[in-house]
């Protein structure tokens, strides 16, 4: 289009421009794009329609609604005005909270290349994400593509309190290429910025410069929790519910988000936790899934309900009691799965690997003393490593889901068939199950981490 309804080289005018996409639907943008002929918008509906057909829902923006031609081209959408076009999903849970329906992709992760820039700000993929105009659509599974409703759009600049953090997240990705290890790199690693595969599927791999291994194709990301965090705070502006454990951003400048966490942990260290549940005015026992995060709060003073960096990096507090020789007490669980959906999964989609790969936990230890007192004993950030997550761990779920597919569903993987993952229950009662692909009921199950390999992770023999 010769005369665009905007100025490209203008910020202000994209960003007005947009906000008449605010309230319709992605048929409306088609239905009003001039260019597209009475003949031609059947065929049109239908490729945008078909979620396995090559045109995304933000190629149909660029090109139907901004009137510009699709390219690959490594510069912002509107290189003119430094502005990244980015059409993003989100949901409304049950509860009503907004979410984020997946990360934000950026930029496909050159291996042989990116290493060569280790300032972030002067990184390609911080031209894809310094100044973008977001576009929030509302999914929902019952509906077709071209009927979800376009409801948020905002001209977003990356906070200078987020800067210090994405640019140590970058550090972490570069560093890991660097030092020959990309195979190992892995989207729980980092917190804001994030490291997601990006292909067709585990074989999907690339070559790296300092070393002979391939490794998985991945893309600069920024993570679905902090994307759901963008959406709440910044453009809905639901704010009452946060809190920041760094009160001044210059102290990420001397110390990482995870060195300043330990620091305000180690003062309590070897305190015994009654003395804690008392300081910290915690009403529940250390057996109550609130008392971890509640002493956490304690300790990190924050008062709000959720901590923010937590929320925007999708750290999980989980609580590990040792025995006094310093075995954990029991294994690891984790959310129950449901029989009749892990089977239509494949590994790099499924449920286990998304949070496996995106989580970071925040591991509290606490320890029992030969006279049965229990006493904080130390803090510890942890994700699941790359190298254990596609190997013993891919290995241990696809053998569930083929013993599930026969229907084996008292004789899934046991705690002596891997030294990392099991299965086994973890319901209420025996009353509380699932349904399985025969027509009946089992009793719920999920997966857990071994006790003897979280012993190890945490830093034990």
């Amino acid at each position: 289009m010769d005369n665009l309804p905007y100025i490209r080289s203008s910020k202000e005018s994209i960003a007005q421009y947009a906000l008449n996409l605010k309230e319709k639907t992605f048929k409306e943008v088609l239905l009003n794009d001039p260019n597209i002929t009475d003949e031609d918008r059947d065929a049109v509906f239908q490729y945008y329609n078909n979620p396995r057909s090559k045109g995304s829902l933000g190629q149909l923006i660029e090109k139907h609604f901004f009137f510009y031609d699709i390219n690959s081209k490594s510069e912002a959408d509107f290189n003119e005005a430094g502005v990244e076009l980015k059409v993003t999903p989100y949901t409304v849970k049950s509860n009503g909270d907004l979410r984020a329906k997946e990360r934000l992709v950026l930029t496909i992760i050159n291996y042989m290349k990116d290493y060569e820039e280790e300032d972030f700000l002067k990184s390609h993929v911080y031209e894809k994400c310094a100044l973008m105009l977001l576009i929030y659509y509302l999914y929902e599974p019952n509906k077709e593509r071209l009927d979800y409703f376009i409801n948020y759009i905002k001209l977003f600049q990356l906070p200078k309190e987020d800067l210090e953090i994405i640019k140590n997240d970058y550090k972490i990705i570069i560093d890991k290429i660097k030092s020959g290890r990309a195979e190992e790199i892995s989207e729980g690693d980092t917190n804001y910025l994030g490291a997601c595969t990006k292909g067709a599927n585990a074989n999907s791999l690339r070559e790296q410069p300092f070393s002979n291994k391939k490794a998985m194709q991945r893309a600069f990301c920024l993570k679905n929790s902090y994307m759901s965090y963008i959406l709440n705070h910044y453009i809905v502006n639901k704010t009452e519910e946060y809190e920041s454990v760094i009160k001044d951003a210059n102290i990420l400048k001397e110390k990482t988000l995870e060195q300043y966490i330990i620091s305000k942990l180690e003062p309590y260290y070897n305190q015994e936790i009654e003395f804690l549940k008392h300081k910290f005015d915690i009403p529940y026992q250390v057996s109550n899934k609130s008392f971890t995060y509640l002493l956490a709060k304690g300790m990190l003073e924050v008062v709000n309900e959720k901590i923010e960096e937590f929320e925007k990096a999708n750290i999980k507090i989980k609580a590990i009691r040792l025995r006094p020789d310093g075995m954990p007490k029991e294994s690891m669980s984790f959310p129950t799965f449901k029989y009749t959906e892990i089977v239509k999964e494949n590994w790099l989609d499924s449920e286990l690997y998304e949070t496996f790969s995106t989580t970071k936990y925040l591991f509290i230890v606490y320890q029992y003393t030969d006279n049965d007192i229990l006493i904080f004993k130390k803090a510890m950030f942890w994700n699941v490593p790359e190298k254990d997550l596609n190997t013993e761990i891919k290995r241990v779920w696809e053998d569930t889901i083929e013993r599930i597919k026969n229907n084996q569903y008292d004789n899934l993987p046991k705690i002596s068939e891997s030294s990392i993952l099991h299965v086994r229950p973890h319901a209420r009662n025996a009353q509380d199950t699932y349904p399985t692909l025969d027509g009946k009921q089992a009793i719920k199950k999920c997966f857990w981490l071994n006790a003897s390999y979280i012993k190890q992770q945490i830093g034990g023999e």
